[in-house]
């Protein structure tokens, strides 16, 4: 083989290489949205006023949690090299608080359904044990 025969063979599987790793793209980025798309088949569908709504409640049990309540965190201090006190540690001690007070709000926006389909599943879950 030449030297430009070389070259060109070299330019065309640089070409097939950037050709193939284009369509892998698409099909990454085509996989990526199919399985979205697919996750969020079953979710239950929200209007934006109910998108709103779920914001408010939200944003109004994070509000009315007292942070400045010190019993709610653990604080190790400590004497600094010129003698002062300061805080070596500091930790929240009542995340769970925080999820109890924001789920009884955003409940309050919601009626339970039922759903059959779940207690087909617990059903199916005793009957396994």
């Amino acid at each position: 083989m030449t030297k430009n025969q070389l070259q060109l063979t070299i330019d065309s599987l640089k070409l097939s290489i950037k050709q193939s790793d284009d369509l892998t793209n698409n099909y990454t980025s085509e996989l990526g949205n199919l399985e979205k798309q697919l996750a969020d088949l079953n979710k239950p569908r929200l209007t934006p006023l109910q998108f709103d709504e779920l914001h408010g409640a939200i944003e109004e049990a994070v509000g009315a949690f007292d942070f400045d309540e010190t019993d709610n965190y653990d604080i190790d201090f400590h004497i600094d090299y010129d003698n002062r006190i300061a805080i070596e540690s500091m930790s929240f001690l009542n995340a769970d608080e925080i999820v109890r007070v924001i789920y009884n709000d955003i409940s309050e926006l919601f009626v339970e359904a039922t759903a059959p389909e779940d207690e087909i599943s617990t059903q199916e879950h005793l009957n396994q044990d």
